[in-house]
């Protein structure tokens, strides 16, 4: 059966240390507590959308050692497609050293490993199972020339594209020309237009420059503030939820893995916004990447909830 996503990106093992505080250049701190947890962007994001309800295969790259066979043991229990994943002899699956203070914000290091082994080539011998999707999701843990060639596989098949663009880079108008969808935060968004984001009217011109560039639907995420959500017809605003966060490792993956879920189940644009909101938001109330992202019944549960109480 063909899958309505699929993902081409990265898979890491997230190592993660909570702190009271980040030391300083020399200075060694005391963490209080240690877990690792199933991570990748790519893999995030699959996770998100298999969990809402999606049909998802997965395009990417492991090693040959312990954490590729815990990432693709974890990927499969959940109901993702892993033929498109290959395991590299001789090579290190990809990890994240991720800090998390008090208030669960982050900081990350990652070491790509296998990541930065899955090649154009790679993605051109899937491009039947691309063909056959719904829509593609691409983020930029992976070569740029890789997430370039999976999305002229996409554009070549009419399958809409789906981009988060993180780690923030640099990206061309010729690319972005062929994307349909795309989540920056504010820094991401940003770098993307030399535009300063720092509320929604600023988040709107941010985003109508990158219409300007081609793209289709921005979704500008604005943390607490909200998400700006602007194509070529309207702008809207979508509220945040207010929860209390205790790791916003994977927020911005639940989000995109939500948006991408709502698309292909036939939500439109605003209330694709609507439901990834929600969906990040329960991601920061507990610990871990993929561990911590809802199923379709608990996002249904915290919305129906949310609205009882604001009634």
């Amino acid at each position: 059966m063909s899958a309505q996503i699929v993902v081409v990106g990265s898979l890491n093992m997230d190592m993660v240390v909570s702190l009271n505080h980040r030391p300083e250049r020399g200075e060694t701190v005391l963490g209080s507590g240690f877990f690792m947890n199933a991570g990748g962007k790519g893999a995030n994001q699959a996770v998100a959308a298999r969990k809402l309800g999606a049909t998802v295969a997965m395009i990417g790259k492991l090693g040959e050692d312990l954490f590729a066979d815990q990432l693709l043991n974890n990927l499969e229990q959940i109901g993702v497609d892993c033929s498109g994943i290959e395991k590299i002899k001789g090579e290190a699956t990809g990890v994240a050293f991720v800090t998390l203070d008090p208030e669960g914000d982050n900081s990350i290091v990652v070491a790509p490993g296998a990541n930065l082994r899955l090649t154009p080539d790679d993605v051109r011998k899937q491009e039947e199972l691309i063909k056959q999707a719904k829509l593609l999701m691409v983020q930029l843990e992976i070569p740029l020339e890789t997430v370039k060639e999976a999305i002229a596989i996409a554009r070549k098949h009419k399958v809409p594209v789906l981009l988060d663009p993180a780690p923030a880079q640099p990206l061309s108008e010729d690319l972005l020309s062929l994307v349909d969808y795309i989540v920056p935060n504010e820094k991401e968004i940003a770098q993307l237009t030399g535009i300063d984001v720092y509320d929604q009217l600023t988040a709107k011109l941010a985003a109508v420059e990158l219409l300007r560039k081609g793209v289709s639907t921005v979704y500008a995420k604005l943390g607490e503030k909200g998400i700006v959500v602007v194509n070529a017809n309207s702008t809207s605003f979508v509220d945040s939820y207010k929860v209390k966060a205790v790791d916003s490792t994977a927020a911005g993956d639940a989000f995109a893995g939500a948006v991408g879920a709502a698309i292909v189940s036939g939500k439109d644009i605003w209330a694709a916004a609507k439901f990834a909101s929600a969906i990040g938001a329960i991601t920061v109330t507990s610990k871990g990447a993929q561990a911590s992202m809802p199923s379709l019944e608990q996002a249904e549960q915290f919305i129906k909830q949310e609205a009882h109480n604001q009634s």
